[in-house]
């Protein structure tokens, strides 16, 4: 088998090659994503403001929540990614206006890489970079953890039980991250698939 460090990261098969691939791995692009950080003890406030104009609190705890443009994810105390489909139009003006005095909003939407991940040995992968439990008793879906992935910082959350997760990395990180991904996934299999545009998960 190839050195799985050497694998570019195109659509295809990697790794193990009988039978079904343990990972399915898939880059999502054309996104919308804004760092959107609560003012002092203006929490509650930047919360109700979303609830008005997007239909879902942000969540106060390590979770996400899901309204009807935007996907809230937790990222800290009074700290959230508000992540949705591309949009014409400037993502910090639309935002600020929602949000008021009661949060700043900076848009991060080139600085990300978002992959999903998926299949019967997902957990097993990600476990050999990451110290966080996954397994269901402790991580189900909606959750989130701020992590890090063999030392990179990444936010990770579960979108479907199967499991199926949602990862995001710092754009200049990506390379080190993919070279862990396929040297972990390579005695499973891994299946990549070509990008696509996001879209909420619906499972």
């Amino acid at each position: 088998m190839a050195d799985a460090l050497h694998f570019a990261f195109n659509p295809g098969r990697l790794g193990h090659r009988e039978g079904a691939p343990g990972l399915v791995l898939q880059e999502l692009t054309q996104f919308t994503l804004a760092s959107v950080i609560a003012c002092k003890d203006q929490a509650a406030q930047a919360a109700a403001a979303a609830q008005r104009a997007f239909g879902t609190s942000p969540p106060m705890a390590p979770a996400t929540a899901a309204g009807n443009a935007l996907t809230f994810i937790w990222s800290g105390p009074g700290h959230w990614l508000a992540l949705g489909p591309h949009a014409t139009g400037a993502v910090e003006a639309r935002l600020g206006t929602a949000f008021g005095t009661h949060a700043s909003v900076f848009d991060q939407s080139g600085s990300r890489v978002l992959l999903e991940l998926r299949g019967p040995r997902a957990r097993d992968v990600l476990a050999k970079g990451m110290s966080i439990d996954l397994h269901p008793r402790a991580f189900r879906t909606g959750d989130v953890a701020v992590t890090t992935a063999s030392h990179l910082a990444v936010h990770l959350w579960q979108v479907a039980d199967e499991p199926v997760y949602r990862l995001l990395v710092v754009r200049t990180w990506f390379d080190s991250l993919w070279r862990w991904l396929a040297a972990s996934a390579a005695e499973y299999g891994c299946e990549v698939l070509a990008p696509a545009p996001y879209a909420s998960h619906t499972a």
